[in-house]
């Protein structure tokens, strides 16, 4: 039997868990590889991650508070455990029944979860039907939680909600054993063990936020159109530790964009060759006609999908702009670009007199961006049009910003300068911000966040994550054109300590 010297109080019992919710969390990210808030998808990695802490929780309370430390570590460091009604050890199954009696909260948290899903589904009428029913039961599990511990300051014994029905007590703990048992310890580091690998056996959901090009109907504003005469200038005033191009580590979105599987000019349609990404990857000038009307387009491509941007005469006395979804793809003609979707970014509406552009391409197997495009499209008589294009690589995406890796592990990217006017700027980053994610990306150092920023899409967001004197904030930033591939080359060559402008 444990001598006690009386029933432990509410404000231990409170820091104790925030000890023990520290040590599961540095457990979650033993599992994970990585913080677990990275998480942020419903994927098969999620709910097996979810799973698994729910278990390795219970497995914790569970065996430390059935073993003869009669707590957890949290509970230990303050001085108190966990003894039955008779002042005895208590058993492994009534651990376990004390635990799950804690977590009853989480049954009408989750039932709520599943609620919402439910709700996602549903036709719009129900809607409110299923909003009532998810506050409900949210509000029923945060007054379970709140109650169930606060019990803990009126009842005579100092006992919670989850004690009384596992009919325990917590109790100042004396004579107790200052030695700590390695038998618990070793079963808890076994299960942290298996867990990690079952976790590491799950596939991952691809990431594709780098890659899918946004919905049409929320591009940029017209005023914020770029012409392609008036590309903007590069910045030239550090030199980058870059080692690779952008465009090679662009990668496939067939998972997240609506894949044409044909085509009325090219017919059947499949994916191309990753290899092909390196020459068609980045910023191009275009200019080609049709009929008597003079196009001249900006086309940015990374992986499979892209956004293009066609400036022509409306036939009036004004310039309409056009944008459309473009994808790469292989036909029996060889490598085209299909066009998909055209609006007219003046009205923001989709176009109903646009012929969607299709480009019949040739790549040169040996200078990359070395690329013969051909115009086809097919109007409304079905008259089939072909036009040569005048094409110019200009580069790749640029926001204004010199970035290095700023830890000696080289795992935090710091911004050291933002340029005045830039992107960066007019989104609000500053010097000093430290970048975290790149489109939902974690980026390691200076080199990881630069590939991703120049292989974003004109006339689309990037959304950097970064913190800021501690605090963690969220930033659209729109990109401009370009960091030549001439810069890039320099950067190669430059000494890998410098700093870089993407």
């Amino acid at each position: 039997m444990t001598r006690t010297t009386g029933y432990a109080g509410i404000d231990k019992r409170f820091v104790a868990s925030l000890i023990d919710g520290i040590i599961l969390s540095i457990v979650g990210f033993i599992i994970v590889g990585r913080s677990p808030g990275d998480l942020k998808q419903l994927d098969a990695q999620t709910v097996v991650y979810l799973v698994l802490i729910q278990m390795l929780t219970w497995v914790y309370f569970a065996v430390l508070e059935s073993s003869s430390m009669q707590g957890t570590f949290g509970k230990r460091v303050l001085g108190i455990i966990v003894i039955n009604l008779q002042g005895n050890k208590i058993s492994f199954g009534k651990a376990t029944g004390r635990y799950f009696a804690k977590s009853a909260c989480f049954v009408f948290w989750i039932v709520a979860t599943l609620v919402a899903l439910m709700s996602s589904l549903s036709a719009t009428r129900d809607q409110s039907l299923y909003s009532y029913l998810f506050i409900a039961l949210f509000i029923i599990g945060c007054v379970v939680f709140i109650i169930g511990n606060l019990m803990a300051l009126y009842t005579p014994e100092n006992q919670a909600l989850h004690d009384i029905m596992a009919r325990c007590y917590v109790v100042n703990g004396r004579g107790q054993s200052s030695s700590i048992s390695w038998k618990p310890i070793v079963v808890l580091a076994i299960t942290v063990l298996v867990s990690k690998g079952i976790f590491s056996q799950v596939p991952k959901t691809p990431s594709s936020s780098s890659t899918t090009p946004p919905d049409t109907n929320e591009s940029v504003k017209p005023e914020q159109t770029s012409t392609p005469g008036q590309t903007s200038t590069p910045e030239q005033t550090s030199t980058p530790e870059q080692t690779s191009t952008p465009e090679q580590t662009s990668t496939p979105s067939d998972s997240t964009t609506p894949t044409p599987t044909e085509n009325q000019i090219f017919g059947d349609l499949t994916s191309v060759s990753p290899n092909v990404y390196v020459q068609i990857n980045g910023i191009w000038e275009l200019e080609f006609a049709s009929g008597f009307n003079q196009h001249q387009a900006l086309l940015s491509m990374n992986g499979d999908s892209g956004i293009m941007r066609v400036r022509l005469a409306n036939g009036k006395d004004g310039i309409q702009i056009i944008e459309q979804k473009m994808i790469l793809r292989q036909s029996s003609k060889g490598i085209v670009i299909v066009g998909k979707n055209p609006v007219d970014i003046n009205t923001q509406k989709p176009s109903e007199t646009y012929a969607t552009d299709n480009f019949l391409i040739a790549v040169s197997p040996s200078a990359p961006n070395k690329v013969t495009f051909l115009n086809i499209s097919v109007h409304s008589d079905n008259s089939r049009v072909e036009s040569p294009v005048q094409n110019k690589f200009l580069g790749y995406a640029v926001i204004g910003i010199r970035i290095e890796s700023s830890s000696s592990q080289n795992t935090d990217v710091l911004i050291k300068e933002v340029n005045k006017d830039s992107p960066a700027a007019k989104a609000g980053l500053r010097a000093g911000d430290i970048i975290r994610r790149v489109n939902g990306t974690t980026v390691s150092n200076a080199s990881d966040a630069k590939s991703q920023i120049r292989s974003s899409l004109l006339f689309s967001t990037i959304n950097l994550e970064i913190n800021r004197g501690g605090k963690n904030l969220s930033i659209e930033v729109s990109p401009e054109c370009c960091v030549t591939q001439e810069q890039l080359n320099q950067e190669q060559s430059a000494s890998p300590a410098s700093p870089a402008s993407p």
